[in-house]
């Protein structure tokens, strides 16, 4: 068949439509569609039907999207436009599918210059731009993955090595910033030039096989000083999809505090035995999970009444008394967890001289671990503190005593003295009555110091009794303040009582708690004029606070406030005097009872103590 080369029309046709790129003419201010080949049809999810309608009825889909505005826009201006992977939404099978096209809306003018038709050129870009989104993802994924790992790891790219990421941790390693991201390495790290990294990194660039190190040191700069670490490290090339080498992986881990231990171990054992041997301390040394004794000193087979013949054995057959006692367990879940264990004043009961005996001791039981984190033996330091012991509940014991003998005469004295102040007050005797009253008053500070050591007392030998009952918070709250405030007339108590919580507790013991809050609070801010108290309810317990403005208490002395006998220090001693046991026994009040309990001050500024229980309920 022989084509007829004069119809330049129909030949133009055919070439549109064959074209496989979309192509589209639309015409006038409605933008009809004149022309529309079979590639942007099939583009559209549409069939030549659409072809003599306006572009917003065939593709009733473009209404929220930009395309229509833009088309306008060429018609009215003239100027063609131009995009890149743009997004379309088109239905497709009846289902609204994305698209990218690039694209060109072309205007075609008349001779007068008058835009009649706009020519819509476009190539399907989708599955480029979404391989492009997916190769994004994963790169993003992997950068997330260096960011997030437990272990230190950075990414050098091409043969100059540029530090393309590295994160926290391999930053910490390097003691650089991200300063160092897009430097040559040898430029971020100067300080590795004439060590063997740099060509251990362009040996694996040019093998493409992966070097690994084992505490291999480095010198490295860390805070502007020069020192010697150790890592274990991996140099992993990486290879693009052409498969040569186009950068490496660094991963690390530090392990320099672990490869000093073992040269000092290894330097040191010798040493270390003869420490053991001669420190004044006992001290023993056992190894495995079966806790074998490998060493103890002269001191510490004297506290356990034995001799040299238990070394070698385990501590199960050495010290067999043990086995009833909870010291051997403690061993072991010191040995499994790689916990240290601290004990002040326990008790132990041993075989000396072939009778049980009761003694008491402060002892440590410290894991030594190796390089790899586990534990291999478990040092034993001990100190006999029976004496110490003995001389403290010989001292409690005498308070007590003392405080019960004290008790029946002070309260026959308050009770004559009380007799006394109505008697001189009814003979109308007001100054002789006011001295009286004083004194009074003094035997009611004489009685809350005896009731201290009485609780102290109890507290020391747990005999505290408490009987909790049911009872309004926030009502016992404002009902000791109300006589707080009748105590005190320089100072105003400021109550925001919100918890409306109900409580199960020692109605008298936690009163006695608040009183000694405010009492405190009113004591050590004799310069300023208001105390706060606030209740609130939070996360299942009641708040109390007493906030004061008064002298406040430093930071290294509040690890010590809730002591037993702590007092303030220096001249101030004498300014704020008592026996420093009110918080002391607060504190075992509200451990008894379940609770929490705190503070928040500065030197100077005052003090915040708080305390916390259990909810039973709301009113």
């Amino acid at each position: 068949m022989q084509i007829n080369l004069d119809d330049t029309a129909n030949i133009f046709n055919t070439l549109i439509e064959e074209s496989p790129m979309p192509i589209a003419l639309y015409i006038g201010e409605n933008m009809v569609i004149q022309v529309a080949n079979r590639a942007i049809l099939k583009a559209w999810g549409r069939d030549a039907s659409v072809i003599g309608q306006e572009l917003a009825l065939a593709l009733p889909e473009l209404k929220d999207q930009p395309f229509l505005g833009i088309l306008n826009q060429v018609r009215t201006t003239g100027v063609a436009y131009e995009a890149k992977e743009d997004k379309v939404l088109l239905l497709n099978n009846n289902v609204l599918q994305t698209f990218y096209f690039d694209f060109i809306y072309k205007p075609l003018k008349d001779t007068d210059g008058n835009v009649w038709g706009i020519l819509n050129n476009a190539t399907d870009v989708t599955e480029l731009v979404n391989a492009k989104f997916k190769v994004e993802q994963s790169e993003a994924l992997f950068r997330q993955m260096i960011y997030d790992a437990p272990v230190a790891i950075g990414i050098l790219r091409g043969r100059d090595l540029i530090i393309e990421d590295a994160n926290d941790d391999l930053l910490k390693i390097w003691g650089k910033s991200k300063a160092v991201i897009g430097l040559k390495l040898l430029d971020g790290l100067p300080e590795i030039i004439g060590q063997p990294f740099p060509d251990l990194l362009d040996e694996v660039y040019n093998s493409g096989i992966a070097h690994y190190g084992y505490e291999t040191m480095a010198r490295l700069e860390r805070n502007g000083v020069l020192g010697d670490f150790y890592f274990n490290f991996v140099y992993d090339p990486i290879f693009g999809q052409d498969g040569q080498v186009s950068g490496i992986m660094v991963v690390a881990n530090e392990v320099t505090g672990q490869v000093i231990s073992k040269m000092e171990a290894a330097k040191s054992e010798e040493r270390f035995r003869n420490f053991m041997y001669d420190i004044p301390m006992a001290t023993a040394y056992y190894e495995t999970e079966n806790l074998i004794i490998r060493l103890a000193n002269d001191e510490m087979l004297r506290f356990w009444g034995k001799d040299k013949s238990v070394i070698g054995k385990t501590v199960v057959e050495a010290i067999p008394e043990l086995n009833v006692q909870p010291f051997v367990s403690i061993l072991q879940e010191v040995y499994q967890t790689g916990i240290i264990y601290h004990a002040d004043q326990e008790e132990a009961r041993l075989l000396i001289d072939g009778r049980e005996q009761k003694r008491w001791f402060s002892f440590t039981y410290k894991p030594l671990k190796d390089a790899d984190g586990q534990v291999y033996a478990i040092i034993h330091a001990a100190m006999d503190v029976t004496k110490q012991v003995q001389l403290q509940q010989q001292k409690d014991e005498f308070l007590g005593i003392a405080s019960h003998e004290l008790k029946t005469p002070v309260t026959s004295i308050k009770a004559y003295a009380q007799v006394l102040e109505r008697m001189i007050r009814n003979e109308g005797d007001e100054k002789k009555a006011n001295m009286v009253h004083k004194m009074d008053l003094q035997l009611n500070r004489l009685t809350g110091l005896i009731g201290d050591l009485l609780d102290v007392t109890k507290i020391q030998s747990g005999k505290m009794t408490f009987n909790p009952v049911e009872f309004d918070f926030d009502a016992a709250v404002e009902e000791i303040v109300e006589e707080m405030q009748h105590i005190s007339s320089k100072h105003r108590i400021i109550c925001a009582l919100a918890s409306k919580a109900i409580v199960f507790a020692d109605k008298e013991r936690i009163g006695q708690v608040i009183t000694n809050f405010l009492s405190n609070a009113i004591k050590y801010s004799t310069d300023a004029s208001e105390i706060e108290v606030i209740t609130f309810s939070q996360d299942g317990e009641v708040i109390l606070s007493v906030k004061d403005y008064g002298i406040g208490i430093s930071k290294d002395m509040q690890h010590l406030v809730f002591d037993q006998f702590y007092r303030v220090d220096g001249n101030l001693q004498h300014t704020y005097p008592g026996l420093g046991l009110g918080l002391y026994i607060s504190a075992e009040i509200i451990k008894s009872e379940g609770g929490r309990i705190w503070l928040e001050s500065a030197a100077g500024q005052g003090a915040t103590f708080f305390f916390a229980l259990n909810i039973k309920s709301f009113r």
